[in-house]
C-alpha cells in the first residue's frame, strides 16, 4: 500500500480511522475480511505483525511520528538488510529521527558491490506488538521503493501466535521473517494469535491475493488446546487447504504440521481440556495434503524443523524463543529449496544450523 503518495506500508492493507486515536491504524487485512472472522481474531488482526514503513529519503533526514495502543510496541530500524536501531513505541507519541548512520559504508562504491535483497537506500520501519498508529512521516525528496529495490519474490505464512511471533522480541526475529530473510524474499505475516481457525473468509483472502510467490500455512494448535476434535481440524484444514490450492494453483503451498508442544510431552495446559492430541493432528494435515495429490502443495511435520527439540522454546513449551525463532526459519528456509518450492540461498548459509539439520525428508515431504 503506497501512502500519502511517499511512502509504503507493508504487510498493511487498511488504515482505519479510530475514534479519540491520533494518526491511522496499521491493520494488516482489510474491513471486508475483517469483520467476517470470529470477534476475537479481528482484535489480533489489529496488531502490529511483521507491519513495515518503507521509504527511500536520498539521504535526507526523516522523522516518522507513531503511536502504540493496548500494548507498547518495538520498532526496528533497518536500511536495506543492514539494522540500525531499536525503539520503543507506546501510548504516548514518538517521533523516530532517521538519518544516515556513521560511517555508512552502504553509500559508498564498496556498499555497491553487496549482495541485498533490499536495496541501501530503503529505510524499513519493522513493527511487533500492540495497535500501531502512524501519525505523520516528513523529509525531504521522499518516495516509495523502486520494485527493483525490493525483493523479488514474497513469502506469506499463516497460523498460530507462533507465526505472528508473539514470544520473538522483534519482527526480524520471527521464523517467518527468518525464513524470508534467508531465501531474500519479502514477508507477509498472517499470524493471528490464538485464533487460527482456519475461517473461510481468511482462506478465500489469501486465494485471492496475486501478490505472494509462495506460502505456508502452520495450523493449528491454537484448535487442539481449545477442544477442537480432530474431525472438525481436519473439515476446515482441508476447506482451507483445497481453497487457497485452488485459487493459486502454480503456487507452491507448505502444511507445517505441529511444532514440539508440552503435550508431546505429556503435560496439559492450564484450564483446557483437548478431546484430540497432537499427533492426530498431525496425521489429519499430512492426510489432507495426500489426498490432494498435487504437486504444489506439500507437508512437513513440524518437528522436523527443531533439531534441538524443545531446545530454543519458551519457558510454555509452546513458542519458540529467539533462538528457536531462529533454527525454525532457517530450516524451513531450507526445506523450501529441498523440495523444490523456491530456487534460493539457504542451502548455501553457514553456521546456525543443527548438525543434523532436517532429520527425516522422507516422512516430512508429500507431494
Amino acid at each position: 500500500m503506497i501512502h500519502m503518495n511517499n511512502v509504503e506500508l507493508h504487510n498493511v492493507e487498511e488504515l482505519p480511522v479510530i475514534e479519540g486515536r491520533p494518526g491511522r491504524l496499521l491493520q494488516r487485512i482489510p474491513n471486508r475480511v475483517l469483520h467476517a472472522l470470529r470477534e476475537p481474531a479481528q482484535a489480533i488482526y489489529r496488531r502490529a505483525a511483521g507491519c513495515e514503513i518503507r521509504f527511500v529519503s536520498d539521504l535526507e533526514p526523516v522523522g516518522v511520528q507513531l503511536a502504540s495502543y493496548n500494548g507498547d510496541s518495538i520498532a526496528t530500524v533497518y536500511i536495506g538488510d543492514y539494522f540500525v536501531s531499536q525503539h520503543v513505541i507506546t501510548q504516548q507519541a514518538v517521533t523516530l529521527h532517521l538519518e544516515l548512520p556513521s560511517p555508512y559504508f552502504l553509500a559508498m562504491e564498496a556498499g555497491q558491490k553487496l549482495q541485498y535483497a533490499f536495496s541501501p537506500k530503503v529505510w524499513r520501519i519493522m513493527l511487533q506488538g500492540g495497535e500501531v498508529h502512524l501519525l505523520d512521516v516528513q523529509g525531504a525528496s521522499l518516495r516509495p521503493p523502486a520494485p527493483e529495490e525490493l525483493p523479488a519474490r514474497r513469502y506469506l505464512a499463516y497460523g498460530t501466535s507462533i507465526t505472528q511471533g508473539v514470544s520473538a522480541t522483534s519482527a526480524e526475529l520471527t521464523y517467518v521473517s527468518q525464513a524470508a530473510w534467508c531465501l531474500k524474499a519479502d514477508a507477509i505475516n498472517l499470524g493471528v494469535a490464538g485464533n487460527a481457525y482456519c475461517e473461510p473468509a481468511i482462506a478465500d483472502y489469501i486465494a485471492d491475493r496475486n501478490d505472494w510467490d509462495f506460502a505456508s500455512l502452520c495450523i493449528s494448535v491454537n484448535m487442539l488446546n481449545q477442544g477442537v476434535s480432530v474431525e472438525e481440524f481436519e473439515g476446515r484444514a482441508e476447506a482451507m487447504v483445497r481453497r487457497i490450492a485452488a485459487g493459486q494453483p502454480n503456487k507452491p503451498l507448505l502444511c507445517i504440521g505441529l511444532i514440539p508442544l508440552f503435550m508431546d510431552q505429556g503435560f496439559l495446559w492450564p484450564d483446557k481440556d483437548p478431546v484430540s492430541t497432537p499427533g492426530a493432528y498431525r496425521e489429519a494435515l499430512q492426510t489432507i495434503v495426500r489426498r490432494l495429490q498435487s504437486e504444489h502443495v506439500h507437508y512437513v511435520d513440524g518437528r522436523e524443523l527443531f533439531g534441538y527439540g524443545f531446545y530454543g522454546m519458551s519457558h510454555d513449551l509452546l513458542h519458540p524463543g529467539n533462538n528457536g525463532m531462529i533454527e525454525m526459519g532457517r530450516n524451513l528456509a531450507r526445506y523450501f529449496e529441498q523440495c523444490g518450492m523456491v530456487d534460493g540461498t539457504a542451502s548455501s548459509l553457514k553456521g546456525g544450523m543443527p548438525q543434523e539439520g532436517i532429520r527425516s525428508q522422507a516422512d516430512g515431504m508429500i507431494k
